[in-house]
Formats: structure tokens, sequence, C-alpha cells
């Protein structure tokens, strides 16, 4: 079969174009330092970095959630230590002013304190962290407490806020407030502002003994102690399976990364290698189709 000089000059100039073309896709990979630049680099390789950074992705949201729960439930813990500490406060005094050595006097003195420490309680009800108040539920834009003639009224609900920490955990950020502070739906459960309250009222009626007296609020001070250190133990746990959930989050998300950039990156000094022998193998092609094709297309093709 005869070769006609046309025919040969499209060959030469098909596999020079062609030649071109490799050069130039490994000068790209060298400047992005990405393998795969587009879907027709490597289609099997794209996908895969694909689905890997839609995981990628993925774990970075979890690891925002994780984030913004921290401060939600540090702040929680450290309230319901000063809860606490305020309950240790007035069972001290309850137990101080239940010696029948002291007078009436005595008591009515302590109960002032008794009611600074309600109202302290109260406030701490109606703790914010970020202009959203941490015990009124799903309400948290209200305050959870309000207060009036020593009754106190829950305003919030009892709305769970949870965030995902993986695939399959979900951990609540809140604890409802009247289950911490009034003891609602919890067994055994007491409510705390009334045990201040009655206490501060024995106190000025000077009833040690009676059905609603101070030995009477000593035990149920020791309840609400024991109502309060059981939901922040809660917290604790919640804080211990965000803390192992981060952990693990990191190990996934570096797993990740490795995994998509030996899909993606480049090796630089294979591809320079590559780079350069392609670039000779080009140079070496346009001279030895020199003799073949025109001058002006090896010009242009330069």
């Amino acid at each position: 079969m005869r070769v006609t000089t046309q025919s040969l000059s499209n060959q030469v100039q098909e596999s020079l174009q062609q030649a071109f073309q490799r050069m130039s896709q490994t000068q790209e990979a060298i400047s992005s330092g990405k393998r795969i630049n587009r879907l027709a680099d490597d289609p099997f390789g794209a996908v895969r970095a694909i689905d890997l950074g839609n995981v990628a992705a993925s774990l970075d949201q979890y690891d925002k959630n994780i984030s913004s729960a921290l401060p939600v439930l540090n702040q929680t813990d450290a309230v319901l230590g000063d809860v606490s500490d305020a309950l240790n406060r007035a069972k001290e005094l309850a137990v101080a002013m239940a010696n029948g050595t002291l007078s009436s006097q005595d008591r009515a003195a302590a109960a002032g304190e008794a009611h600074q420490l309600f109202l302290r309680l109260v406030s701490l009800g109606n703790t914010k962290l970020e202009n959203r108040y941490l015990f009124a539920g799903f309400k948290n834009g209200t305050a959870a407490f309000t207060e009036a003639a020593g009754v106190v009224t829950y305003n919030g609900d009892g709305g769970e806020i949870k965030i995902q920490a993986n695939s399959s955990t979900d951990v609540a950020i809140n604890l409802p407030g009247d289950k911490v502070f009034q003891g609602v739906g919890v067994i055994g459960g007491t409510d705390i502002f009334d045990a201040l309250f009655d206490l501060e009222t024995a106190l000025n009626a000077n009833d040690v003994s009676g059905a609603n007296g101070i030995n009477t609020q000593i035990g149920r001070l020791s309840k609400a102690l024991d109502q309060v250190g059981s939901f922040r133990a809660e917290i604790g746990s919640r804080l211990g399976t965000l803390d192992a959930a981060g952990k693990a989050l990191e190990v996934m998300k570096l797993g990740t990364t490795e995994m998509r950039s030996k899909i993606e990156d480049v090796d630089p000094l294979t591809a320079y290698s590559d780079f350069a022998r392609l670039q000779q193998a080009f140079q070496a092609a346009l001279q030895s189709s020199a003799r073949v094709i025109q001058p002006s297309i090896l010009d242009f093709l330069r």
C-alpha cells in the first residue's frame, strides 16, 4: 500500500500532538501538585477521591458539632458545681441551726442567708451562655425560671438539644431545668427551690422538729445534693463520650487525608523525571519530523 506524503504528515502531526499533550499533562501535575486534575486523568481514582472528600466533609462537620457542644456541657458542669456548693452551704446552715441551744433570734438571722441562697439558686437556674438559657430546653431564648413570693415557675420545656458526634452517636448537650432543679420525672425527685424556701420559713418560725421544720429540710437538702450529683455525673459521661469521639475523628481524618493524598497527589521526583523525559522525547520527535513535514507546521507546534 502506497503511503502518501499527506497521510504521513498527518500521522507525524498526530504523534507530535499526543506527545505534546502528555508533556503538558505532566507539567500541569507538577504545577498543581495533583496527579488527577480532571475526571479523564483517572476516572476510577477521581471517583474514589470524590468519595473520600465527602467523607472528610462529614468528619469536619462532626468535629464542628463537638466543638460547639463542649462549651455548653462544660458551662453546665460548672453551674451544677455552683448549685452543689449552695446546697452544701444550706445544709451546713440547717444542721447548725438545728442545735437546740440556739435562740429564735439566731435562726431568724440565719433565715436571711437561706433567702440569699434561694435567690442564688434561681439565678443559677437562669444561667445564659451566648444569650441562650442553659436549662430552658428548646425555649432557650426564655428565662428558665421566674420567682414570685417564693414560688418558682419553670418556663422552659423538656426538650433535649442533641448533636451528632459521629455517624452512629448523638449526644444531648442540655439538661431540662425542671428535672435538675425541681425533680420532675426523677424517681424520688426533690424541688430544690421549695427545700430552700421551706428552710427559710422554718428558720423564721423557729421550727426545728415540726413536720416541715429544720430537721426535715436537712433530709430534703441531702436528696437535692444527690439529685444534682447524678445530673453532674451524666454531664461528665457526655463529656467523656465527646472526648472519645473527638479522638476517633482525628484518627479518621488523618487516615482519610492520607488515602486521598495517595490517590490524588503527584510524586514530585517522578513527575519532574517524567517531564524531562517527555520533553526530550518531544524535542527529538520534532527534529526527526523536520524531514517529513513542512517547517512552517513545525514552527507552529514549537
